[in-house]
């Protein structure tokens, strides 16, 4: 067998070297992700990749199972046969068969004079279950030895190729279409019993009897579940994201092995970074950078690359609280009539900080991804790819969910095309009772109204019969069902498959098998691959190619599932005899996180409302929290609870960052009224405007008199706050005060203020001005009623005098 990277004759003939990445995303060690995920980040542009198909040339290839081999693992005790190609993929009269592949000798020993031959199996296969027969090996293997090629000797471990052309004769059947079973084996000389073997099949199309089956795929384009995509450190977030959705990344091969194809992909808008909320992807106010920041440091809540929650530290200010990372915030102090700034930090509100070579990295990633979009069959999955499956049996009016569901839509407006947001994808692929009523009641709530159809597997609302209904289907509560066949979902190939040639081959039998149950019937098959589907580019194409050739396979778009189509007519949901396992891990969302999540969104929406730059605040802080509903946490439920971690420690830090300054004195009230001077405390990096501070007493011994008008505080900064009080009685009191917004709901901090109420009692100053009063008015009393003063008794009052002054006048002589 060819080495990984070599190319077969059957598709472009040169060799080209792959990188060899591996996605090292831990739960909680995000150290080994920034040290472990090497790799320098590709250019935005896409490379040229010679073994896609063209729309032009996706019809006029000859198609064939065939794609770069991967390496040989040998096995100790037997030998390993992998086969390359097959071409053609589809046999008919007058066109022979040509085999590649690859012996690999055991490494317990060599194979001397081995001969590869392929055995046609004598048992009829025209049954699902006889196909799962002859692969499995579980029927042996009798029949006649049609084709034989005798190889040189094979050392231990080694491997030699081989190529085995079988006549078509050998392969015909006398019916119009049949799945032929082969085997091909190696025997060493002198032995009767192969020493290694594989099994396949043969699709043999006589002639046209029969209406093809109407076939549609559809494949999820998702983010992986790693937690370094939103981490602080810029290296650990850009290598991430070159994992994610780069060259050679998972996102890359599916979008790449499709193109020229009918496939629908089923895209999460997350893969395109972040987009605001109401804008494109979301909400008002256009796009956003892939981190949903402008500096390329990510929100706060993301854990950095230790794996250390940021806990609101991201960027903090000078004050020890969250400052948004990647943000412009506005950092011009309000005016608010009465109150005193402080410590206030002033900023051009048009700065626009450049964005860090990481964030510009990823962002020439998200473009490359999008111009690889444009013009493809697309559905688009909830934001963040929003876990509908686990929130629809327990909180189907979460408004976080209904939210991500909502930002669905934005798809169409990032790609500029159109997209389908109306078809529901529960992960899980199940349909139990009431699933159809709660995703009802989880999109009344949004723009959509009502599902224009929901993605099961079929095993979930089928019964067992003797034949595979169609695929279009419909719900007891009218909604239309797209039912995918999980065999043949099953069947797509993926990269660890050694080559797409077995895929490819029965794939082909089990459509034929389907196809004879009811040939003259016209059916549908949907073929949906699994969230975290991970195929090689290469193989995906060839297999597409190979399938697409097949006269008796029709195929369409998977939207034209959710009609009619002549006699093809939806069929009311059965419900199956036994249980049906889930297409996805355990969930990791139940009711009290989603409750927790909802009210998380709350409290950061209710402190973006009293912010000047709201929705900036809104974005970064709520860009890990919408990740933390996504479905892909399935499969690591420890990195959730990281994530979860941080978010909730980030929530707490940025919704206390602004906050009533508590006192530790008793404020005296030595009047009936005064003026109390609350502190208010902003320690985002965001203007707060039209914030509302309300004062309630806990005894009516305090009364307010009028509450403060809204109040506007600038970024880190501080201001106080003049309230007029009312003292009715004497003593203590303490007064709450808290912060809210226009609408009332409570945010930030709030505090308790003692106040010890002193007032002079009033009493006092009557009784005092009536004493006062009653003194004066006796002394005038007393002047008028008394009567002649001993003075006016006096007859000759100048006589008098003049004797006193003639007495004096002798005193001082005689003193001389």
């Amino acid at each position: 067998m060819t080495r990984r990277g070599s190319r077969r004759p059957g598709t472009s003939g040169r060799r080209r070297t792959r990188l060899a990445r591996r996605l090292a995303a831990t739960a909680t060690v995000l150290a080994a992700l920034a040290t472990t995920a090497g790799g320098t980040l590709a250019s935005a542009s896409v490379p040229s990749r010679p073994w896609e198909v063209s729309p032009a040339g996706a019809a006029a290839a000859s198609p064939a199972a065939s794609v770069v081999p991967h390496a040989v693992t040998p096995a100790r005790d037997v030998a390993a046969v992998v086969l390359d190609s097959m071409t053609p993929a589809v046999v008919g009269p007058g066109s022979d068969v040509t085999m590649t592949g690859s012996v690999t000798a055991p490494l317990t020993g060599p194979l001397t004079g081995p001969k590869v031959q392929v055995v046609r199996g004598d048992v009829a296969v025209d049954q699902r279950a006889a196909l799962d027969d002859w692969a499995s090996g579980r029927t042996p293997a009798t029949g006649p030895t049609i084709e034989t090629t005798t190889l040189p000797s094979v050392a231990a471990g080694q491997t030699r190729t081989f190529t085995a052309t079988i006549p078509w004769r050998q392969l015909r059947s006398d019916d119009a279409f049949a799945a032929v079973p082969i085997s091909v084996e190696v025997v060493q000389q002198g032995a009767s019993q192969p020493t290694g073997t594989t099994r396949t099949f043969v699709a043999w199309n006589g002639r046209k009897e029969y209406v093809p089956l109407k076939v549609a795929t559809v494949l999820p384009v998702t983010l992986d579940p790693d937690i370094a995509l939103f981490s602080r450190d810029d290296t650990a977030r850009e290598n991430a994201w070159q994992r994610a959705i780069g060259n050679d990344s998972r996102v890359e091969r599916i979008v790449a092995g499709t193109r020229g194809t009918q496939v629908t992909l089923a895209v999460d808008p997350a893969v395109l970074g972040t987009a605001p909320a109401g804008g494109p992807g979301g909400g008002p106010g256009g796009g956003a950078s892939p981190t949903g920041t402008a500096t390329g440091t990510v929100a706060p809540g993301a854990p950095d690359a230790t794996g250390t929650p940021s806990s609101g530290s991201a960027g903090a200010g000078a004050s020890g609280t969250p400052s948004p990372a990647g943000t412009t915030p506005d950092a011009t102090p309000g005016a608010t009539p009465g109150a005193t700034a402080t410590s206030g930090t002033t900023a051009t509100p048009t700065d626009q900080p450049t964005p860090s070579p990481a964030t510009q990295a990823v962002t020439r990633l998200t473009d490359a991804l999008r111009s690889q979009l444009a013009g493809r069959s697309l559905w688009a999955l909830p934001y963040a790819d929003a876990d509908l499956a686990a929130t629809v049996g327990t909180a189907p009016a979460n408004s976080l969910v209904r939210d991500l569901v909502t930002r669905a839509a934005g798809l169409a407006q990032r790609l500029d095309q159109p997209v389908r947001s109306d078809i529901v994808w529960p992960v899980d692929g199940l349909f139990p009772a009431g699933r159809e009523q709660g995703i009802r009641t989880l999109l009344s709530g949004t723009p959509a109204k009502k599902a224009a159809g929901i993605v099961v597997s079929s095993a979930a609302v089928t019964k067992p019969a003797a034949y595979t209904p169609t695929a279009r289907r419909v719900a007891t509560g009218g909604t239309r069902l797209l039912a995918y066949d999980p065999r043949l979902s099953a069947l797509l190939p993926k990269r660890s498959d050694p080559s797409p040639v077995l895929s490819t081959q029965r794939y082909l039998a089990e459509t034929l098998v389907l196809l004879g149950e009811r040939s003259g019937t016209s059916r549908s098959v949907l073929v949906a691959a699994p969230r975290a589907y991970d195929p090689d580019g290469a193989a995906l194409a060839s297999f597409l190619a190979a399938t697409a050739s097949a006269p008796w396979l029709e195929t369409v778009d998977a939207a034209s599932l959710l009609a009619d189509s002549g006699s093809d007519k939806a069929e009311v949901q059965a419900r199956p005899a036994t249980a049906v396992a889930s297409a996805a891990a355990r969930p990791v969302l139940d009711a009290r996180r989603l409750t927790q999540m909802a009210d998380q969104r709350d409290t950061l929406l209710s402190v973006s409302s009293v912010l000047r730059d709201g929705e900036a605040f809104a974005r970064t802080y709520r860009e890990v929290l919408d990740e933390l509903a996504s479905a892909r946490w399935r499969d690591r439920p420890g990195s959730w609870a990281t994530l979860a971690n941080s978010v909730a420690a980030d929530v707490r830090a940025a919704t206390s960052a602004i906050r009533v300054v508590p006192r530790t004195s008793t404020i005296n009230l030595l009047a009936e009224n005064g003026t109390l001077r609350i502190t208010l405390e902003n320690g985002l990096d965001y203007t707060v405007e039209g914030i509302r501070l309300r004062l309630v007493p806990d005894n009516p011994r305090i009364r307010v008199v009028a509450q403060p008008d809204p109040i506007s505080i600038g970024p880190e900064s501080r201001t106080n706050v003049p309230v007029e009080v009312a003292a009715v009685a004497a003593g203590r009191a303490q007064i709450r005060a808290f912060l809210t917004t226009a609408d009332g709901t409570m945010i930030g901090s709030p505090a308790t203020i003692p106040v010890s109420a002193n007032p002079i009692d009033g009493a006092i100053y009557w009784v005092g001005g009536v004493l006062a009063g009653l003194v004066l008015l006796a002394g005038v009393l007393r002047a008028v009623f008394k009567g002649t003063s001993r003075v006016d008794e006096i007859a000759d009052i100048e006589a008098v005098t003049a004797a006193h002054q003639t007495l004096g006048d002798a005193d001082d002589r005689d003193r001389h």
